[in-house]
């Protein structure tokens, strides 16, 4: 088994947070409802979206499943959004992201203690933020910049939904072409978002080099650190080390591997937690 090593540096930023923890649909993926079942996976999800699509053509179905199969996701759902029907379209996204009843995992409660000041997740559900209600944690949207800023100056902590919630299906940021409309019609929340890249070291925690959130962040604000103060993505055993050099030398990202199994994830972030409250107690930090 391989844990993630983690570097000094990150621990003693994550401690005196100065470090965003940035969350992808992987930490999502650690939750359960009564059932013991899971939110989807970005590959799950878009097989069974597929299926809302009205009398679709031979050549529209291969090209999703290609597009899938080549983990093109971004492709792969502009053409399921503009062949679905709107109201089905909505429907399937409430009962996927809303309805659940999911529950916060380990890994949730983990990255809470974590205590980060400002938490960026491009998740659309609720699981995060439903732990973080009772200690009155601040939630805003990238519609809201304004409230953004005036909460990162504020003691609370303050959860940013970069692509928006379920709470309002019209305003959620999925496909590539939705992503480069909202970036034109709240420009100010990118340029906060390019800022605080260049301010603070950001962990990237549930996503794959694959995912399409990730990639259509990182195609906005790359070459935002200097390369001897990267940011950080933690990433499954078994990607081509071209891939890692490739996304290092892109976009600063340093990435920590973990596995083999999904399972070692869970591990590796109490082990994180672990050592970050370990180190604010010998420093005696708040």
């Amino acid at each position: 088994m391989s844990r993630v090593v983690w570097p000094d540096n990150l621990i003693e930023e994550l401690a005196y947070r100065r470090c965003i923890l940035f969350l992808g649909s992987g930490v999502s993926a650690t939750a359960k409802n009564d059932e013991g079942n899971s939110p989807q996976t970005w590959s799950e999800f878009l097989k069974k979206i597929t299926e809302l699509i009205n009398n679709p053509s031979a050549d529209d179905l291969s090209f999703i499943h290609r597009m899938i199969e080549q983990e093109n996701y971004l492709l792969a759902l502009q053409v399921i959004y503009d062949l679905c029907d709107p109201g089905a379209y909505s429907k399937y996204l409430k009962d996927q992201f809303s309805r659940g009843n999911y529950k916060p995992s380990t890994v949730h409660k983990d990255i809470k203690e974590i205590d980060s000041k400002i938490v960026i997740t491009t998740n659309f559900d609720k699981i995060y933020e439903s732990l973080c209600n009772e200690s009155q944690y601040a939630v805003h949207d990238y519609t809201k910049t304004k409230s953004i800023i005036s909460n990162i100056k504020s003691p609370e902590n303050v959860i940013i939904k970069a692509h928006g919630s379920i709470d309002d299906t019209d305003e959620m940021i999925f496909t590539s072409k939705q992503y480069y409309q909202k970036q034109e019609e709240n420009a100010e929340f990118y340029t906060l978002l390019r800022s605080l890249f260049q301010t603070h070291t950001v962990l990237f925690l549930g996503y794959s080099l694959s995912d399409p959130d990730i990639n259509l962040v990182l195609q906005s604000i790359r070459n935002t650190s200097n390369s001897s103060t990267p940011h950080y993505i933690v990433i499954k055993a078994g990607i081509s080390e071209h891939v890692i050099k490739q996304w290092e030398e892109t976009y600063n990202v340093r990435c920590l591997i973990f596995g083999p199994e999904y399972e070692n994830f869970i591990e590796d972030i109490e082990c994180l937690k672990n050592r970050v409250v370990g180190l604010r107690e010998d420093r005696l930090l708040p």
